[in-house]
């Protein structure tokens, strides 16, 4: 038995193939509980230094064998903690200025 295929559906079965193999990745890498600094800072979609300046400010971070590890859950608990109500909303939730006319009596 033969099958032809066309360019389009050619291109169709790689870009399938390909967006399979990168979302079984990608599940492959959120089901560790311990990344290092590349993939948690991919994870939390910030840049590495990103990572390390957290670190800096107290994240906690696993260290065995002097390889740094850093766990989802905890950094998740560790940003909630850190969490403050934004500007805007802080905004929101002011009573709006009140605005008077003024009349001339002529």
């Amino acid at each position: 038995m033969k099958i032809s295929l066309d360019d389009d559906q050619v291109a169709q079965i790689k870009t399938l193939i390909f967006s399979t193999v990168q979302k079984g990745i990608q599940q492959a890498v959120n089901t560790r509980p311990y990344l290092n600094r590349k993939d948690i800072a991919k994870y939390f979609g910030v840049a590495e230094s990103t990572i390390t300046y957290w670190a800096s400010l107290g994240m906690p971070v696993a260290i065995i064998d002097g390889r740094k590890l850093y766990g989802k859950q905890s950094i998740t608990q560790w940003l909630k903690a850190h969490e403050m109500p934004s500007q805007k909303a802080q905004e929101q939730t002011k009573k709006p200025s009140t605005i008077g006319l003024v009349k001339d009596n002529k």
